[in-house]
């Protein structure tokens, strides 16, 4: 059985109870279809953080269950300085809750609106952190399938962190179709098995539009894009930097078996001035920071959301049998602090994947739909 189901089924007991009544909201800063995302912060520690509530009737009508319980057991197991972190999770009859650090630059989409291109500088070190990212994501099992500019956030110094991890999979090897259109990896659009490969070839569609403003491909049509996506190559601007257009061309490659990973990436001439020890321990400094005067007044996010009157819909008490739902969703911790240095050993490869990571995901089916129909039943007796 997979690694995360055996941790839902880890029951937490020993933890405190976590509720939104721990939190003042302060506003709005995000919102999806599955719920939204709140500034608050901590009424006893003061701490300002970022909580992630998901509707979960939402859920269940979209048979997404899975997605919640995936996204807290890597947050909960991965620790990382590019890769944000989780501070509490608890439930109430209704809603899920993320409790996460509080990344006060927003989202990179939100940037990349106000801005456009990006400098070269800027990108270079970008994709630098994202590949330290993703390549740790890998080691550990993760393909993480969903890489965009609203998925990657820019802290208080300049630097990055993923987030959003619904869609990553824990397994070697899949064939969901999942993901967003202009970032598919072709062996995605045409329906083969894949792996980490798909999510170096988002890196690259990343990369090209921070620097050029628009995705590889453009069409309003979504079949045409996926054609785009699986014959042609991309177009670069006359006036291009030759270095970034050879990168661009080195790892948008349509075979994922002659696309590069991060051993070959971070050797590329590219990045021939990078120390990727330095990168991962933040020694380059960026050259674009994003304005913070008060981190209680968010700035860098959508109006839209800001805008919002501030607030939880829900029962202010966790649910009364919390754990007849999702054993062992609460989850109390602190951030993990460690040593980290650069091991050229850690590049994700089939030998570098636990076994455990690596098992089918059928047998968790079942229980995530009995989970389904009790929150199913519990919301047809309100």
């Amino acid at each position: 059985m997979m690694r995360w189901i055996l941790a839902i089924r880890g029951c937490t007991y020993n933890n405190p109870k976590i509720s939104i009544d721990q939190f003042k909201i302060i506003s709005v800063i995000g919102r999806g279809f599955y719920g939204k995302v709140m500034l608050v912060q901590h009424t006893k520690t003061g701490e300002t953080l970022a909580i992630k509530s998901i509707q979960k009737w939402k859920l269940v009508q979209s048979k997404k269950i899975h997605t919640v319980l995936i996204e807290r057991n890597i947050l909960e197991s991965i620790h990382f300085p590019f890769i944000v972190s989780l501070r509490y999770a608890f439930q109430t009859d209704k809603k899920f809750y993320l409790v996460l650090e509080y990344v006060p630059g927003g989202e990179l989409f939100f940037h990349m609106q106000k801005l456009g291109a990006l400098p070269l500088d800027v990108v270079k070190l970008y994709i630098a952190e994202i590949s330290l990212a993703l390549n740790h994501l890998h080691s550990h099992g993760i393909v993480y399938r969903d890489l965009k500019p609203e998925n990657v956030l820019i802290d208080a110094d300049g630097h990055i962190k993923l987030t959003d991890f619904g869609l990553s999979k824990l397994t070697e090897e899949t064939s969901t179709f999942c993901g967003t259109s202009e970032y598919l990896a072709p062996e995605i659009i045409s329906r083969q098995p894949y792996s980490y490969q798909i999510d170096w070839w988002s890196l690259g569609v990343l990369m090209y539009e921070m620097l050029f403003e628009r995705t590889p491909w453009v069409t309003q049509n979504r079949a045409k894009l996926f054609d785009m996506i699986q014959k042609d190559e991309p177009e670069f601007p006359e006036d291009a930097n030759k270095e970034a257009v050879e990168f661009l061309k080195f790892i948008l490659v349509k075979d994922p078996r002659k696309r590069p990973g991060f051993h070959e990436i971070r050797r590329h001439s590219f990045f021939r001035d990078f120390d990727f020890e330095k990168v991962l321990n933040m020694e380059y400094q960026s050259n674009f920071v994003p304005h913070i005067s008060n981190e209680l007044k968010p700035t860098n996010f959508d109006a839209e959301f800001i805008a919002e009157v501030a607030g939880d819909s829900s029962a202010a008490s966790t649910a009364e049998h919390e754990d007849d739902y999702l054993p062992g969703f609460s989850y109390t911790g602190e951030q993990v602090i460690e040593n980290l240095h650069f091991d050229e050993s850690i590049i994700a490869n089939k030998e570098d994947v636990s076994d455990d990571y690596m098992k089918s995901d059928s047998d968790s089916s079942a229980f995530t739909n009995s989970i389904e129909q009790q929150i199913f039943n519990n919301n047809s007796n309100t």
